[in-house]
């Protein structure tokens, strides 16, 4: 048994390639296992976009790592060549016939010793979902807030858009650049957001936050508007443009209830071709969320969260320009 650190705050990357290089020469290992030592296997595309990255290829030896068929796959990153994979492998006692390894199951290697990160980030997500509160907690409503993030590379784009709720105008609106480190993982979205949508929230008396993002429409009950609420003790609604968990009753409705464990955890909210999938974040009921997304609803999508949208989305082009 190893004795692993206990840093959360580690990088994910960091400990992708710190297992990439536990494994022995002569061996391999796959992308999924790499994801499963990390705490979920629904990390496996996060390890390989991590390792197409790879800068020490001799140091952190990534063509050890194959599909979970044995196939060797890519080497330097998606579409490349998988010769010198191969070669490389081969040189090190690997037999591939027809691009897979020979003797898989013998030469997989699976006895990593790094931090399941994931698996606690999950436990996390469970005490977080424990502590939302579902009714409303914020006194009169007097604006709404949408936030949205849009990426270049590691670099995060981050809008809030800010309106009057009495009059539905503009009172302000931000950007930011931040960079970001986490990986795109499913169901781990807040990881990724949350550090560039906080610098953006300065606590507002009467204020909403609509987050583009889920609340608690999440496997484990608490997205990132959950995790934002929660963490900043404001009133967030989760106004995601698509579902991750529970079904929608009537997909054609203009409104209808997503029912998620027999229950009404959310709203679908559509006009014409564009939806909006509304859940509680914190602090606020799902009738009053609902009755929020619906008033701002324009074209499908709530108004301060789709200027914040074009916003973060202009903010990121002219950053490349």
């Amino acid at each position: 048994m190893c004795a692993c650190r206990t840093d959360t705050t580690e990088d994910i990357a960091s400990l992708v390639y710190q297992a990439t290089s536990q494994i022995p020469e002569g061996m391999v290992t796959t992308y999924g296992d790499i994801a499963t030592a990390l705490g979920d296997r629904v990390a496996s595309r996060a390890v390989g976009e991590i390792l197409s990255k790879n800068e020490h290829p001799l140091i952190v030896p990534c063509h050890r790592v194959v599909y979970s068929t044995g196939e060797v796959g890519w080497y330097g990153g998606r579409d490349k060549g998988s010769e010198r994979k191969i070669e490389l492998l081969e040189q090190e006692g690997v037999h591939i016939v027809g691009g897979k390894v020979q003797d898989f199951a013998t030469r997989r290697f699976r006895d990593f010793c790094i931090d399941p990160v994931l698996k606690w980030m999950r436990d996390e997500q469970d005490r977080m979902a424990a502590q939302v509160i579902e009714e409303d907690t914020f006194g009169k409503l007097e604006y709404i807030a949408g936030l949205d993030v849009s990426y270049e590379g590691e670099n995060a784009f981050a809008a809030i858009v800010l309106m009057d709720w009495e009059h539905m105008k503009m009172v302000e609106e931000r950007t930011i650049q931040c960079k970001i480190t986490f990986p795109y993982i499913p169901t781990f979205l807040s990881y990724r957001e949350a550090p560039a949508i906080r610098r953006l929230i300065e606590k507002r008396p009467g204020a909403v936050y609509l987050i583009d993002g889920q609340g608690v429409l999440h496997p484990r009950g608490a997205g990132i508007a959950s995790r934002i609420g929660v963490g900043l003790d404001i009133p967030t609604v989760g106004a995601a443009k698509s579902v991750l968990v529970g079904s929608v009753q009537d997909v054609d409705a203009d409104s209808s209830p997503i029912l998620l464990d027999g229950r009404i955890r959310g709203w679908a909210l559509r006009q014409g071709s564009k939806a909006t999938y509304v859940s509680v974040g914190h602090r606020v009921s799902l009738d009053t969320a609902t009755r929020i997304c619906s008033r701002a609803l324009k074209h499908g999508i709530p108004q301060p969260l789709r200027r914040a949208h074009e916003l973060a989305n202009r903010a990121r082009r002219e950053a490349s320009t």
